[in-house]
């Protein structure tokens, strides 16, 4: 990913706009353009001004959010409740995905096995917002998602089509390449609403959560409040509950941490982790951690 590309997305990301930006770390409006025009780049000096205004670092506007930073091991992490929230959370990622659904949005992340106690890398996800999409006269939104196995080579790379309205998000179709032929498959296929549908039902999934809780996240030494939200999955199956799942939200309600569990039916032998909800255990399945963190 270009430094111009970075640069663009990043201030969006910040609702700055290129006099915004300019003013902030003094230079013209017309510098602004001619660096995210790929024109001209900024010094040393000004890069890192950029990335102080921007909240990023500087390897953050030169090489982007990149599936390789994502760390293979992690065994630091640590997750405490501190209380519970005060008022509503109205979550506006594709659940499970982690992107905003609003265009130029992208994040990186990866799912984590815990095995002997530690957090360790399986596969990656690099997922952008692409546009608006129009499926059977359902307005929607891209996504595309580039898929890497765990040693980091690019698996495949396909695309996600999700309808977004005030009262949640559902999934419209998925277009795939197999043996060099386009496959698309849209919510009218019941396989594919099997694997994205709710109970094998075109389905909205919900945005707003009415009971959060407050929690303390601590990572490579770093201490920080993050907002908890959690809410039950079929997983393809029957049972309503057959999965449960928690993200964990930065302050501007961004996923840093995700984790799955699921009911127990054959003991994860890696995890040796279980929690019990409602009466019903449900053991650990596996962690997802985002390039945010």
């Amino acid at each position: 990913m270009q430094f111009e590309k970075n640069l663009v997305l990043l201030r969006k990301k910040n609702n700055l706009s290129q006099e915004e930006l300019a003013f902030a770390i003094g230079v013209s409006r017309q510098t602004i353009y001619t660096w995210e025009a790929g024109l001209n780049y900024p010094n040393i000096v000004m890069l890192r001004k950029i990335a102080e205004v921007l909240n990023v670092t500087t390897d953050d506007l030169l090489n982007g959010f990149e599936v390789n930073r994502l760390p293979a091991v992690i065994n630091d992490l640590k997750l405490s409740f501190v209380r519970k929230h005060d008022g509503e959370v109205r979550y506006e990622e594709l659940p499970n995905w982690f992107v905003r659904l609003r265009p130029e949005e992208e994040v990186c992340w990866a799912l984590y096995d815990l095995k002997n106690g530690k957090l360790v890398r399986d596969y990656s996800y690099h997922v952008m917002t692409r546009g608006n999409a129009l499926i059977h006269d359902r307005e929607g939104i891209e996504i595309e998602v580039k898929e890497y196995n765990e040693e980091l080579s690019l698996r495949k790379v396909y695309s996600q089509f999700i309808s977004v309205k005030d009262e949640g998000v559902a999934w419209l179709g998925e277009s795939t390449f197999r043996d060099g032929k386009r496959i698309i498959k849209t919510f009218k296929d019941q396989d594919f609403l099997d694997n994205w549908g709710i109970g094998g039902r075109f389905e909205y999934q919900q945005m707003n959560y009415n009971e959060a809780e407050d929690w303390s996240l601590e990572y490579n030494g770093r201490k920080q409040n993050v907002v908890k939200i959690s809410y039950y999955d079929p997983d393809g199956r029957d049972d309503p509950k057959a999965a449960y799942f928690e993200a964990f939200l930065n302050q501007n309600l961004e996923t840093l941490v995700w984790r799955r569990y699921t009911k127990v039916v054959h003991k994860n032998e890696y995890s040796n982790e279980t929690i019990v909800i409602d009466g019903q255990t449900y053991d650990m399945s596996y962690y997802s951690l985002t390039s945010r963190l």
